[in-house]
């Protein structure tokens, strides 16, 4: 999904602007940041999302699942 900046023009993705925060307190409108002039741009987050590119799943990497744990005094 492209988002344009209502104050300079800027047209980037989705993930170029940054989140901000909820519009309300309930619901799916929230505030994201326009990366060339910082103005908080109105959004609405369940519009059709970005397509995935990438090669695998987000997240399954090969440390996915394991419990790392602080070593002890003994250790």
């Amino acid at each position: 999904m492209v988002l344009k900046c209502n104050n300079c023009g800027y047209e980037g993705s989705k993930a170029e602007f940054k989140y901000l925060h909820l519009a309300d307190s309930a619901g799916p409108n929230s505030y994201r940041l326009c990366p060339k002039c910082q103005f908080a741009h109105y959004c609405d987050e369940l519009e059709e999302g970005e397509q995935f590119t990438g090669e695998g799943v987000w997240g399954a990497g090969p440390l996915r699942g394991k419990v790392f744990k602080k070593k002890g005094k003994n250790e």
